[in-house]
């Protein structure tokens, strides 16, 4: 069984462009919303990823390490479960 929607997103031979505007009042156009905001609230990353006073840089490093690691994880289980070699061969 092929998956519609996973071969129109891992297609080779088409570049994945968000839509710039969305529609008022409907649920994308809140996420847009909402992640406009996040994105404009003034946070600072180079601050978030500073070596807080006091830490071992390889503590730091390893810690942040295994996080990307568990996110990255968590993906690839969401994905892989509704993907198999006949529905995603690529």
């Amino acid at each position: 069984m092929s998956n519609p929607f996973l071969k129109q997103v891992f297609n080779k031979d088409k570049t994945f462009r968000p839509k710039r505007k969305f529609e008022p009042g409907t649920q994308r156009f809140e996420l847009h919303k909402r992640a406009q905001a996040s994105l404009n609230a003034g946070l600072d990353l180079r601050l978030a990823v500073q070596l807080p006073p006091g830490e071992d840089l390889n503590d730091w490093v390893a810690v942040h390490v295994v996080d990307f690691f568990n996110r990255i994880n968590l993906i690839y289980g969401t994905i892989s479960d509704g993907c198999t070699e006949q529905s995603c061969p690529v």
